[in-house]
């Protein structure tokens, strides 16, 4: 595995987070930040 990569996580944009959330209709996916969407979507 290389090094800084995390084995429970893929790193993933904001974008694939808010894409992520859209699909699970995650309610005030658009005033999140990074943090909060991938809290949301379980990441």
């Amino acid at each position: 595995m290389p090094a800084g990569s995390s084995p429970k996580r893929e790193r993933r944009t904001k974008a694939q987070l808010y894409t992520e959330a859209k699909e699970k209709n995650i309610d005030g996916r658009s005033t999140m930040n990074k943090a909060e969407l991938e809290k949301a979507v379980g990441r």
